[in-house]
């Protein structure tokens, strides 16, 4: 990997997104690297993302690592991330294994799985 690497972090809230996301400060800490954290949704209000997304934030402020959070909307989540990384050119995209569990964990688990099919970048798995 390279020095000023730049990593986009698939982040639903979950504790393999939060896994995955320290994963990302370890690895931008060590390359220099910037992380990127996308919360992608289809159902929850701006309200609910941005407050998902500020305890986010103040957490990589004490990590003390490069950032910017963002949340989209979109129906396709697995597309809308790779969509972003290849477009955005990212170079390590990281995702938990298993995302939001319950009712939606059939769903949401599908999407790591969907990320590594579709991904132009490589992909970091965290379980």
């Amino acid at each position: 990997m390279k020095v000023g690497m730049k990593i986009l972090v698939a982040y639903d809230g979950s504790d393999h997104a939060n896994m995955a996301l320290s994963e990302a400060v370890e690895l931008a800490k060590k390359f220099l690297g910037t992380i990127t954290v996308l919360h992608v949704c289809w159902e929850e209000s701006d309200e609910e993302s941005q407050k998902l997304l500020s305890g986010t934030a103040e957490r990589l402020k004490k990590a003390g690592v490069r950032f910017e959070v963002r949340s989209e909307r979109g129906q396709n989540i697995p597309r809308r991330i790779t969509r972003i990384a290849t477009e955005e050119n990212y170079d390590l995209i990281a995702i938990g294994s298993r995302g939001l569990g319950g009712a939606k964990a059939w769903m949401l688990g599908s999407v790591s799985s969907t990320v590594i099919e579709e991904a132009t970048c490589p992909v970091l798995i965290v379980k």
